[in-house]
């Protein structure tokens, strides 16, 4: 199987979006316009910004994944203080929309989609970390963000997302990408 990974153009955010909401609608409750409203409007959220940028992923030019980046700046709350001050810097981005349509699930996508923006953040955005968080309810999204090279920050369950944070290590995903 041939997974390639690009930024995303203008042709890309029909199919894009849709596959959004797929798994928005499936796996993590539906949409909610105060969390997700980058949904409406795709290209203002993540094209013309040299800071952000949204990835697609095909198979056999099937869209079956995407990923994003934009700076971070977490909200307080739901988050607790101390990790909005340690993550809403400049030199932090959140790698967000890190979504796979359950066709193309447990085929590598997801992690090819992870390493091509973590290394466009790092490289070529100037972003020296990169944050996330998961729903660790959604479907293998925290065994798939754990078989990463990812560290975890904390661990806000139980709360009323099942929310983890994690920092990417960025020396080791690039490791791992070169030794591949």
């Amino acid at each position: 199987m041939n997974v390639v990974v690009t930024r995303a153009s203008a042709c890309d955010v029909v199919e894009a979006e849709a596959l959004m909401r797929e798994v928005l609608e499936s796996d993590l409750g539906g949409y909610v316009p105060r969390w997700h409203a980058d949904l409406d409007d795709l290209a203002a959220a993540y094209f013309g910004d040299p800071k952000r940028s949204l990835f697609v992923a095909r198979v056999e030019g099937r869209l079956l994944g995407t990923a994003a980046v934009k700076p971070c700046s977490l909200r307080t709350p739901p988050n607790p203080d101390w990790l909005a001050e340690r993550y809403n810097d400049p030199s932090v981005c959140q790698l967000v929309r890190v979504w796979i349509s359950a066709a193309g699930r447990r085929q590598g996508i997801g992690r090819s989609l992870v390493r091509h923006a973590t290394l466009w953040a790092t490289k070529e955005a100037g972003y020296r970390t990169v944050y996330l968080h998961t729903d660790t309810s959604a479907p293998g999204a925290e065994p798939f963000w754990r078989s990463l090279p990812t560290v975890e920050v904390y661990d806000a369950r139980p709360d009323p997302f099942n929310c983890v944070h994690f920092e990417i290590d960025v020396a080791k995903l690039c490791d791992e990408v070169s030794s591949s």
